[in-house]
């Protein structure tokens, strides 16, 4: 699959495309607005070479059920630059990491304050949201029309299961005083990194996650998270 149509199925599929095709995503850059939207140009691409001789270009080893055995499928990755080969500029919002109790990399610091945190906007009008690799942070949202409100927490200051554990506890946003956030963090990727993504689908936004051991070139679990209960694809 090439990546203008890998990017159209993430769309129109989802559920489909985020069970077998890996997606590593990198952090957006630049400044971001608290409390608003802050749009972000993404391209998708194949993850460059292969691991099995003679294979196709991207494909490292994942693979979805085919007609006679398992075919072998290409692994992509959301980047900032456009590299040669990446699908036309995506219309993205992206969410910035923060930090729980810290300043590291110049990162907002929440000061340990999660029970009035500011929120970042996945808005109605774009078509993906993006945000860094969650390696032990903790991701929440929280619907508000037709647009979601989110929030990536990084354990600095805190270790990341006592972090998730007080998000799901504690967790609110300054404008929605009182009302808890969904969350997927450390106690639902044990052990790995994890990516989340959003797609605004015909019928509104859709949260994914996905982790993997191998930089994503494999997958080993992935989630729909919302709408609905956090549902296990694989």
């Amino acid at each position: 699959m090439k990546p203008n149509a890998a990017a159209a199925e993430m769309r129109a599929n989802p559920d489909h495309f985020f069970k077998y095709y890996p997606v590593m995503m990198a952090g957006g850059n630049g400044v971001f607005n608290p409390n608003a939207a802050n749009p972000r140009t993404y391209y998708l691409g194949k993850k460059t070479g292969s691991e099995i001789p003679g294979d196709k270009e991207g494909h490292y080893g994942a693979t979805r059920p085919g007609f006679n055995s398992p075919r072998a499928i290409a692994s992509f990755k959301m980047d900032i630059f456009q590299g040669a080969g990446y699908s036309n500029a995506l219309l993205t919002d992206g969410v910035p990491m923060v930090n729980y109790n810290s300043t590291k990399d110049g990162k907002v610091n929440l000061q340990t304050n999660i029970a009035a945190m500011d929120h970042y906007v996945a808005s109605a009008g774009m078509h993906y949201m993006t945000t860094g690799l969650l390696t032990g942070c903790c991701f929440a949202w929280k619907a508000q029309g037709n647009d979601l409100w989110c929030v990536h927490v990084r354990p600095e200051g805190i270790d990341s299961i006592p972090l998730h554990n007080a998000m799901a506890l504690h967790g609110r946003f300054t404008a929605l005083p009182g009302q808890p956030l969904a969350t997927f963090g450390r106690n639902d990727y044990v052990g790995s990194y994890a990516i989340v993504i959003g797609v605004n689908t015909a019928t509104g936004w859709k949260l994914y996650a996905q982790t993997s051991g191998d930089q994503f070139k494999t997958l080993d679990h992935a989630w729909r998270l919302y709408p609905g209960n956090l549902t296990q694809l694989i």
